[in-house]
């Protein structure tokens, strides 16, 4: 049985490469970790990753990862709060391929208001964001600027972006939203966003997977897989997670 199951993937794999196709081979399993899946995907589809779009970056984690993973690409992080984009150019501000951007994406161009955390990493252009509700603490609101996806691209000469990574705090289908013509265009290929759960949560801004997918689908975007950073099971049960999506070539 493992002779003949060895041939007959040696058969398919020729088939596939006739046109040009790549077979990603059952152990390669996906939901480990999304930069080795977006690799995959980007090899079989044979799509080059030469720009990374950070949004909500903080002081740069992905925006170091990003760069050690894709050595060919540029980097675009936005991080709209003040001190905190201080602290990611510092950090990040001499990388060559790397830009670092004082703004928050989203539908709105101009000035809008920020709700402050003691912890950075919970920022929001909400106060009504999964986190904050469910450890509620007192916020800051101070203003910053924004943008959206559409006008920073169109004004910048981002023709396409490769990788859209996504942190917003309950703001990612929005920051979606202002990026509306690069969708209909397909114009962005691997879409990574977080999530709280499946379904809306009743007074809550964002966190829920299904909008999201609700958005994507119509342009052409699949659901790849999902990401767990934790889960807090001690009262209201609460998940932080990622979800990758992926255009798939068309026909």
């Amino acid at each position: 049985m493992g002779v003949l199951r060895a041939q007959i993937s040696r058969l398919v794999k020729r088939m596939l490469a006739r046109h040009g196709l790549l077979l990603i081979r059952a152990g390669a399993k996906f939901g480990h970790d999304p930069w080795a899946d977006i690799q995959h995907l980007a090899e079989a589809w044979r799509y080059p990753v030469a720009t990374v779009f950070d949004v909500g970056a903080n002081d740069g984690e992905t925006a170091v990862l990003a760069l050690r993973k894709f050595p060919d690409a540029k980097i675009v992080s936005f991080e709209p709060h003040p001190d905190t984009f201080g602290i990611l150019m510092q950090r990040l501000g001499r990388q060559g391929r790397f830009t670092g951007v004082n703004a928050a994406l989203g539908v709105q161009t101009g000035t809008v208001d920020m709700f402050e955390y003691p912890s950075s990493k919970i920022n929001s252009l909400s106060d009504r964001a999964q986190y904050a509700l469910r450890y509620p603490q007192d916020a800051k609101r101070i203003s910053v600027r924004s943008t959206s996806l559409d006008v920073y691209c169109e004004h910048n000469g981002f023709g396409t972006v490769d990788i859209l990574k996504l942190d917003t705090e309950g703001f990612d289908r929005t920051v979606l939203e202002g990026g509306r013509a690069m969708l209909e265009r397909r114009a962005i290929k691997f879409i990574y966003v977080e999530f709280n759960d499946l379904q809306p949560k009743e007074n809550a801004v964002g966190g829920d997977l299904i909008s999201i997918d609700s958005l994507l689908r119509p342009h052409g975007y699949r659901f790849v897989a999902s990401y767990n950073d934790y889960v807090v099971t001690e009262g209201e049960m609460f998940c932080v997670s990622n979800a990758l999506f992926a255009l798939p070539p068309v026909g």
